[in-house]
């Protein structure tokens, strides 16, 4: 499986942009009394306000002696204990003490006194303290009562995810993150790929291998890198139903998605395309090795110069035959001698001769592996520029086959470069 441990680095991307809301403080005294009897007491308030004007100059411990001060007082009734708590916070986050700053923003709200809009900026501000305190699953329980309660920053449903994420509460976090994703693109709008790559790791965590491989093609289709492909196109070699004769198939999908492919697995392929035959497509394969790569050791590059002059004689010899092999072709009996002379049109340029015969082939009742055949016309089409009429092809090949799920692939790579081009 792709690894997506990295995915650990990149998430405080998500939360980009998001800032703490700056706890404005303004003693009401009376007016902000849930009852007649509740106010700030003038000692407290003195002892609140001077507190304040030494945050601002950001003398803060001095600042937090004053609200030491307070708590000397006798029991304080809930307002109170509200303004104590929220500029114990304020100078607590200034000062860059994360856990008491979440201890304070707490008490705040645990006197259940403070305008609603008031509330809502502490607990906003709440859920990223205790995040960058790495208390991360009171985190992800504030942002989840703050959306609740109607809060507005989009910001906070990234936090509950990367919350949830790294609470190893992966299944949770997964669920939303999903949400977010289909969302987006229901909206035909693109996911981003840390979004994405993160969804991915949360089904690989949770032991959820449908919606990691479901993940994973989404990522092929808007972020399409060569180890993704890679790695999808290796889950159906591994199947136990794989039919050996689709090996150059997926072969031909590794190649097209610039799969990393070492030097001496594609001389392996190109000796394999050899023994079926196809001599255009090894020259093709071994032509496109870059010599200059200092990793490949010289013996390597000694039977590669000799394997490229084989298949370079066996190609001239092929080229030599281009003439009558329509006439051969007619008199074959074995459709499927047509589907191989076909391939070897297309890797000798003759593409629209290749359409020809590989489409006899295919109305003929004896062809064997008629869905393999349908995979080549595929190729040969991709070769010949024809997207638009291989797509048509591809939703032809349905079931769950390795034949399918590699034609599956082969849409999905299709269709994958027009979603980046729309970016």
């Amino acid at each position: 499986m792709f690894f997506w441990a990295h995915i650990l680095q990149n998430t405080s991307r998500f939360g980009a942009g998001l800032r703490l809301v700056f706890l404005s403080f303004a003693l009401l005294c009376g007016n902000a009394a849930i009852s007649a009897d509740e106010g700030v007491r003038p000692d407290v308030a003195k002892l609140l306000i001077k507190a304040q004007e030494l945050h601002s100059q950001k003398q803060y411990a001095q600042a937090l002696a004053h609200i030491a001060e307070v708590d000397k007082f006798a029991p304080s009734n809930a307002l109170e204990r509200f303004h104590t708590e929220r500029m114990r916070a304020m100078v607590l986050l200034s000062n860059n003490e994360q856990a008491g700053a979440a201890q304070a923003l707490e008490a705040a709200l645990d006197s259940e006194r403070g305008e609603a809009a008031d509330r809502m900026a502490i607990m906003e501000n709440l859920v990223l303290v205790l995040y960058r305190a790495t208390a991360y699953e009171k985190s992800a329980l504030w942002a989840e009562r703050y959306l609740a309660q109607g809060g507005t920053n989009a910001g906070i449903a990234n936090v509950q995810i990367q919350a949830l994420y790294l609470s190893k509460q992966y299944p949770s976090a997964a669920k939303l993150l999903d949400k977010q994703v289909t969302e987006t693109i229901t909206a035909k709008r693109a996911p981003t790929d840390v979004q994405l790559r993160m969804l991915a790791s949360a089904y690989q965590q949770s032991k959820d291998d449908a919606n990691y491989l479901k993940t994973a093609k989404i990522i092929a289709r808007f972020y399409p890198k060569p180890e993704i492909w890679q790695e999808l196109i290796y889950r159906v070699l591994a199947r136990n139903d794989f039919p050996d004769a689709l090996e150059t198939d997926s072969n031909r999908l590794l190649r097209a998605t610039k799969s990393p492919i070492k030097t001496a697995e594609l001389m392996e392929q190109a000796q394999l395309t050899l023994k079926t035959g196809y001599a255009g497509e090894a020259f093709d394969i071994l032509s496109g090795v870059d010599r200059k790569d200092a990793s490949i050791p010289a013996s390597e590059l000694t039977r590669l110069d000799q394997m490229l002059a084989k298949v370079t004689r066996m190609r001239q010899e092929d080229e030599a035959g281009l003439g009558s092999l329509d006439a051969r072709m007619d008199a074959a009996k074995d459709p499927n001698l047509l589907v191989n002379a076909a391939l070897s049109l297309s890797f000798l340029g003759q593409h629209t001769r290749a359409i020809a015969m590989i489409d006899k082939a295919l109305a003929k009742p004896t062809l064997r592996q008629a869905e393999i055949a349908k995979l080549r016309k595929v190729y040969v089409l991709v070769r010949a520029d024809k997207r638009e009429d291989a797509l048509a092809l591809l939703d032809a090949i349905t079931g769950t086959s390795p034949e399918a799920e590699l034609a599956g692939l082969w849409r999905l790579f299709l269709q994958s470069s027009t979603e980046v081009a729309k970016q």
